[in-house]
């Protein structure tokens, strides 16, 4: 039964690329390489301004992306008092290159495993930072859009024409699931699960791991809503739902920054509001900034921090 278990990924990651191959090539049947770099170069300037200050205030998200798992170790005794530049540097690197990778979970695991235990942080602690860090966009997703379709289900370019009411209960069942969480959070320290216990870290620190994850996922689909054309019924929500649902498809498919699953769904859901030449130069943009700018700057920290530890070590 295991060995059947272990097929599901790439079998339903091979299912998610062929639907999505079949209506991209209506899509793409008339898009030329030239229309895709003329309309990313199009871009307007203050578009592009705009996008740059979100992308500061996204780095800025990043590098806290760790603090409630950090005090969640100190809270169980886990965790020595670790200076928030060490904090910052840990969370940056791994946030960023999980993303160009590829099986973020486990990418971001190993990055922080190589910080934190070079800082003395215990194995205990050290599970809790990566089991908060690495919970918190799955909580992040559940909470958006479970508010997008119980707020505005509209917003939401789902297939077929499902009623605002079915799209209300299932956004209430969605955000059952953090709010679980952080009721959970506070009264206990554990639950157990499948017969296995699981720590809380508290309701403060659920709350603030929620809340910032959500603030990141906010930031960054900002960032690709601010780089899109103008367009006449497309609104931020319906970006953000796009960027969800493109997001999950991507990490699922386990394709380092979901390339091709992660372009290809925004694109789909694009193509109803603008050219597909101009939906893919937004696309493009977006992950050169997004992606490709915060991954380098990681790796050059990364390479810097793994030489100094060398350095400090042959001085001995």
């Amino acid at each position: 039964m295991r060995r059947y278990l272990k097929l599901l990924p790439p079998v339903f990651g091979l299912l998610l690329l062929t639907g999505i191959a079949l209506g991209l090539h209506r899509v793409l049947a008339k898009v030329g390489l030239a229309e895709i770099f003329e309309a990313f170069l199009a871009t307007p300037f203050w578009d592009v301004a705009r996008a740059v200050g979100l992308l500061l205030a996204s780095i800025c998200i990043m590098v806290t992306y760790d603090l409630p798992g950090v005090f969640f170790a100190r809270r169980a005794g886990d965790s020595p008092r670790l200076p928030y530049t060490n904090i910052g540097l840990a969370s940056f690197c791994a946030y960023s290159l999980s993303h160009v990778l590829g099986a973020p979970a486990l990418t971001a695991a190993a990055i922080r495993l190589r910080f934190y235990a070079h800082w003395a942080v215990p194995p205990g602690g050290i599970a809790r930072i990566v089991a908060l860090s690495g919970s918190s966009f799955t909580l992040g997703v559940l909470t958006l859009l479970g508010a997008l379709l119980l707020l505005d289900p509209v917003s939401v370019p789902l297939p077929g024409d499902l009623a605002p009411a079915l799209l209300r209960v299932v956004g209430a069942v969605l955000l059952a699931v953090p709010v679980a969480y952080i009721t959970a959070a506070r009264g206990r320290e554990a639950v157990v699960l499948f017969g296995k216990r699981i720590a809380l870290p508290g309701g403060r620190i659920a709350l603030a791991q929620i809340c910032l994850s959500c603030l990141d996922i906010t930031c960054a689909c900002a960032i690709l809503h601010a780089v899109l054309p103008a367009s006449s019924g497309l609104t931020y929500p319906h970006t953000l739902s796009l960027y969800l649902g493109a997001f999950a498809a991507g990490s699922l498919s386990g394709l380092p920054g979901g390339v091709g699953v992660f372009d290809s769904v925004l694109l789909l859901g694009f193509s109803g509001f603008m050219p597909a030449a101009s939906a893919l130069g937004a696309i493009l943009l977006f992950r050169v900034m997004y992606f490709l700018v915060p991954a380098t700057l990681a790796g050059l920290c990364y390479a810097v921090h793994e030489l100094w530890i060398y350095i400090s070590r042959n001085r001995r």
